[in-house]
């Protein structure tokens, strides 16, 4: 028995562990790619510094750091110097290295909701002790808000007047004194006389119903619709200008992008009566051709977010995002709210 109880006992622990990692490796992971031109200071009051370090053998750990493993991360900042040309030139496997670093110390840091950022710190003429200082992991946390739960009111049913239950035992007293007030010669003639009634409206229903049947069109099955979508490419392609940036699109832009939505995320007559609380959290991951790489939806209606999964499924390539002249991986984040003027969803 106290096998049994102990085998529990882990089981349970292990279901309730926070997993808060969501990403296994480098590779599943998204950048912002920005620079400055000072030394970078943090953002916001909440948030812990991690100095990032290169090799393999991870990053040291801090008390910091370590209390706010089971809080949602909002954004991770990768902030370092290039002070010469061998830097640049080994940038890409030297800001892998940091991140892997950080992953493999803390894995619980990287989460569904998390978004990650390469800050570059470069200037000539600055100060480069304090940028020097300033290298490293900023991780940004919020504490965790839970909504008010909201109680249902349910509506009792309001008692009848008294006059109505009153009155209806009245007639039907009545009604019976008639009934045997009335002699039983009298009941076959009315009876016969509904039975004529009957047989003339079953002789007059016969030949509508056979008119009805004659009028029925043929019922035609409307083909499904397919999209046509663009084929990628496999390696990243280069810019005419090779310091040209762009931020990923689809295409047409927010025009476009609307357009889609409303063709594909058609909601229903309660759905619409209901609109203010009908909110879906979409974050996309795309490929350096424009291509979606994994997309995440999130939202209270779940039938919402089956229509909108299925409207992803069936986009086209976007629009790739542009970083010095050349197509890299990107993430997009957007609220899906449905518009009254459009009469459709709408991307914020």
């Amino acid at each position: 028995m106290k096998i049994l109880k102990s085998f529990i006992i882990l089981a349970v622990c292990c279901l309730c562990f926070p997993l808060s990692a969501q990403v296994s490796s480098f590779d599943d992971l998204t950048f912002e790619e920005d620079s400055t031109s000072k030394a970078y200071k943090p953002t916001g009051k909440k948030f812990a510094f991690i100095k990032s370090k290169r090799g393999s053998g991870g990053v040291n750990k801090t008390t910091k750091a370590d209390s706010i493993l089971t809080m949602p991360i909002s954004e991770i900042v990768l902030v370092y110097s290039e002070l010469n040309s061998s830097a640049i030139s080994n940038r890409e496997e030297a800001n892998r290295e940091r991140w892997e670093n950080l992953l493999k110390t803390y894995p619980e840091l990287f989460q569904f909701s998390t978004s990650y950022k390469n800050l570059l710190q470069y200037n000539k003429n600055s100060d480069t002790a304090a940028m020097k200082l300033a290298q490293g992991f900023y991780v940004y946390y919020g504490s965790e808000t839970k909504e008010p739960e909201t109680k249902a009111v349910v509506e009792t049913p309001k008692p009848k007047d008294k006059k109505e239950t009153k009155s209806e035992p009245v007639k039907e007293t009545k009604s019976k004194k008639e009934k045997k007030e009335e002699p039983v010669a009298k009941e076959k003639p009315v009876k016969e006389k509904r039975e004529k009634k009957q047989k003339e409206e079953t002789k007059k229903e016969e030949p509508k119903k056979e008119e009805e049947i004659v009028n029925k069109e043929p019922e035609v099955e409307v083909p499904a619709k397919t999209f046509t979508k663009k084929v990628g490419y496999t390696k990243p392609k280069k810019a005419k200008n090779p310091k040209a940036c762009r931020q990923p699109c689809y295409e047409g832009g927010d025009e476009g992008l609307n357009a889609f939505l409303k063709e594909n995320v058609v909601l229903s007559k309660k759905q619409k009566k209901h609109s203010k609380g009908l909110i879906s959290n979409v974050k996309l991951q795309l490929n350096f051709d424009g291509s979606i790489k994994k997309y995440f939806v999130t939202g209270e209606d779940e039938e919402l977010n089956k229509l909108v999964t299925t409207a992803i499924n069936n986009m086209d390539l976007w629009q790739p995002a542009v970083k010095n002249g050349i197509t890299v991986k990107s993430e997009v984040k957007m609220v899906l709210i449905y518009d009254k003027s459009s009469k459709g969803m709408k991307a914020t």
